[in-house]
């Protein structure tokens, strides 16, 4: 739980915060401090954790003139009535106190009583005296010549350093409509500066807020405070649910969701710059369709704890889908749309369903599964014929109620499917999506002007979990079309998206179409993209269509997102000087993620189990290459009915913490960036040493005849080696390949890997390179060396 500071304004005193303390529950730990003094500075500094940090007017410049020092231990700010602008110069009385203090404090004296009473009036304003008992208390205070003198310092202080620059903390700041102590235009121009502060006018108000509406910070304060997913017990406030609850009855007539009909796409004459109307809709009424479906789902038989498979599309009814199972307490499980059918029957018999909502097609195929049918419930999406239910006549009359669960009761199951092997369902606990989303705030902020369109739905929900407006990519996201790009920047320009996710394939097709079509997204705050390795070459080519943006490159993985993030411009300042040819070892991943621990551990297959010398037998020593594991509150801790899974990838020290396994070898460099340098089931090793892929890919990337390459070991039939290397390449799109000349392309790329010093067995080009289904992004290493050795008419030269 946050420690809470609270800074006085000026002239201020700490007892300012008694009626707001109040207001807040007796457990949590409160910090009032003297804003004049620079004490509290050091105290956050040395905080073990995060803090929130409530401030009033002047102790809200206080705050943000020295944010840059104590960002970093900040979790959030309430900016109450924020005076960051002295807007009028000290008077005489002040400045003769400062260089002539017995005759400055004779005038100040002299003037006090009438200058006291009347700061007084118009604060409080537009209330009086009568209506709050503080009020009376706080003229007893501020008649005190002591606390006009303390005043006195303040404004010479702020005259001394005003603030120059903003940041990027995050917080909410709250302004009355009839305060008649400031010049709001001057005041909120600084504010601006603070991009991720939210603001809030509140009507029939003044710069008293604190003494008269505590309850409205206090809502705020509590969000923070005490974080959905994190209370004791079993509560409607560890419901995910809570954050959709708040943002509904704080802007309720926002747009939440836009997409494009399938009936408008499909009129869609395939030209970028062509409008294409979205549809919308409000938080409000998405929370209404939400309870409503909610209902309908207790009505026909599903309860608490009970599994729905959700089979739909990324589209408003999926969002309406899986937030009414999670408002009941069900639990909604997500299947890989190219799973196989023994995947799927495998993934029913993990969870063993109570109901699945999708189409027609989709229960044609699961009624050939085997373990689907002891499925109950059938919501057909769409027409059909078998189905217990239709989807439209779910929807109740009359709202549900949230659910009230355990922090670490499931909410989410996802599952993912390699191409071998049981698939695994990642086991999301409502206290996991909610850390997730925190985790992801302090890394991905949004402003309260943000329209994103995020590609991927776990981005999706970490927009509308912050209240954000959220557009959907018009694409499927499970078949890739040529015609993706297009759709992409159309919506971007039509829609004025200021941020966006994508996958790196997205993201390097929409660079090569917006530079063959001279198209400029000027209008992109920022983008994001992970999932895969990118290289800096993509990196440069993006910035080429749009210059402004910033782009982060975000690693993470199902069972933990983010674990580091980096941007663009940084990784690209991270390149070596000299030869162009020369690449480094690995991909800049950047500054690994604040809510993590991690570690590096020798490569070894297989699980692990925690002994007596504990990790001395596991790590690597500083700087070397070795597994990256982590753990955190948004690192997955298992899979949903999957021991075995839990072995292979997971590892509980002597303290109970899990740490996943990611099973990328990585180190860490001298400014404590996270360098990628390939999977350990990837390793080649060979006489001794290893080598791994993503160096190499890079370099094959760079050359003109490429299209999509790999690297990667098979077993050599020289016991000596160990393994042989084989570099793989498919041609380039539209490359004839009778024409093509394969040895003098064979030389260039020996050439390069020996200026390298990566070995080269046998160069094989193929006619495809298999990628995973789920991002496009990455080779399937094992299905490509399974082709290779058994498939040869796979190979073309």
């Amino acid at each position: 739980m946050s420690q809470i500071f609270f800074l006085h304004g000026n002239p201020g005193h700490t007892s300012d915060w008694d009626i707001l303390i109040e207001h807040l529950p007796k457990d949590l730990m409160t910090r009032v401090v003297d804003t004049y003094s620079d004490e509290w500075i050091n105290e956050i500094l040395k905080s073990p954790h995060k803090v929130l940090v409530v401030a009033h007017s002047w102790g809200c410049y206080r705050l943000l003139s020295n944010i840059k020092k104590i960002e970093a231990k900040i979790e959030r700010v309430f900016l109450v009535n924020p005076y960051l602008i002295q807007e009028k110069p000290l008077g005489l009385a002040a400045q003769t106190l400062l260089t002539l203090p017995f005759l400055g404090d004779t005038l100040l004296k002299s003037s006090h009583k009438k200058s006291y009473q009347s700061f007084t009036e118009n604060m409080i304003s537009p209330q009086s005296f009568k209506e709050n008992p503080y009020y009376g208390k706080k003229l007893e205070l501020l008649s005190d010549v002591e606390s006009w003198e303390k005043a006195i310092q303040g404004k010479k202080m702020q005259q001394a350093k005003p603030i120059t620059e903003g940041s990027n903390v995050l917080g909410y700041a709250y302004i009355g409509q009839q305060d008649k102590t400031l010049d709001h235009d001057l005041q909120n121009s600084a504010l601006k500066k603070f991009i991720y502060v939210q603001t809030q006018e509140i009507k029939n108000a003044g710069h008293a807020i604190l003494w008269s509406h505590p309850a409205t910070i206090v809502k705020d304060i509590l969000f923070s405070a005490k974080k959905i997913g994190y209370n004791p017990g079993t509560t409607t406030k560890n419901n995910v649910l809570g954050f959709m609850e708040k943002h509904t009855a704080q802007y309720g007539d926002k747009i939440a969701l836009k997409w494009i009909a399938p009936q408008t796409l499909q009129k869609w004459d395939g030209q970028t710059l062509t409008q294409l109307s979205h549809e919308e809709i409000t938080f409000k009424e998405l929370d209404e369709r939400i309870a409503r479906f909610a209902q309908g789902l207790l009505d026909i038989g599903i309860q608490k704890g009970d599994r729905v498979i959700i089979f739909l599309p990324m589209s408003v009814d999926m969002y309406i889908s899986m937030f009414a199972v999670q408002r009941i307490g069900a639990i909604a499980v997500f299947l890989d749309s190219w799973a196989r059918s023994h995947h799927l029957g495998a993934s029913a018999e993990c969870v063993q369903p109570k109901a699945m909502i999708s189409f027609d097609m989709a229960f044609k195929l699961v009624d050939q599964v085997p373990e689907f049918s002891t499925m109950p419930i059938r919501i057909l999406y769409g027409p059909g014929e078998k189905f217990t239910h239709k989807y439209a006549e779910v929807f109740a009359q009359k709202r549900s109620p949230i659910a009230e669960v355990e922090s670490e009761f499931t909410a989410l199951i996802t599952f993912t499917t390699g191409s071998t092997g049981k698939p695994k369902g990642a086991n999301r606990t409502h206290r996991f999506l909610s850390a997730q989303h925190f985790a992801l705030t302090h890394v991905i902020p949004y402003t309260t002007t943000d329209l994103d369109m995020p590609a991927f739905p776990i981005f999706s929900l970490n927009s509308l979990a912050t209240g954000v407006t959220t557009v959907l990519p018009a694409i499927n996201l499970a078949q890739p079309a040529p015609t993706d790009s297009a759709l992409l920047a159309g919506q971007i320009l039509s829609q004025k998206i200021s941020c966006t996710t994508l996958s790196p394939s997205m993201l390097v097709g929409l660079a090569k179409f917006c530079r063959e079509n001279k198209i400029q997204l000027s209008g992109l705050r920022r983008v994001v993209t992970g999932g895969a390795p990118i290289s800096k070459d993509d990196v440069r080519a993006f910035y080429e269509i749009a210059p402004q943006t910033e782009l982060w490159i975000l690693y993470g993985s199902t069972e933990a997102e983010p674990m580091a993030h980096i941007e663009g411009r940084h990784m690209l300042e991270s390149e070596a000087a000299g030869d162009p040819e020369i690449v480094e070892s690995g991909v800049n991943v950047g500054e690994i993620s604040e809510d993590i621990d991690f570690k590096f551990i020798r490569i070894q297959n297989g699980p692990i189990e925690f002994k007596e010398r504990g990790w001395a037998d596991l790590e690597v020593k500083e700087g070397q290459v070795g597994e990256f594991i982590c753990t955190g509150d948004h690192v997955c801790r298992e899979y949903y009915n999957n021991v075995d899974a839990f072995k292979s990838t997971k590892i509980l020290d002597d303290q109970n913490r899990v740490w996943h396994r990611t099973g990328d070898l990585a180190y860490i460099d001298r400014k404590k960036n996270l360098w990628i340098v390939g999977r350990t089931n990837n390793a080649i090793e060979r006489k001794g040493c290893y080598y791994f892929p993503v160096q190499a890919e890079v370099l094959l990337k760079r050359l003109d005849f490429t299209g999509r390459c790999a690297f990667l070991g098979a077993p050599s039939n020289n016991p000596e080696l160990g393994q042989d290397t084989y570099v793989v390449i498919e041609l380039k799109s539209g490359t004839d390949a009778q024409s093509f000349n394969f040895e003098k392309a064979k030389k260039e790329i020996l050439r390069i890997f020996a200026k390298n010093s990566i070995p080269v067995d046998h160069i094989k080009f193929v006619k495809s390179v298999p990628m995973d289904p789920r991002h496009h992004s990455k080779v399937e290493y094992a299905v490509l060396r399974k082709m290779l050795m058994e498939n040869p008419e796979v190979i073309i030269a």
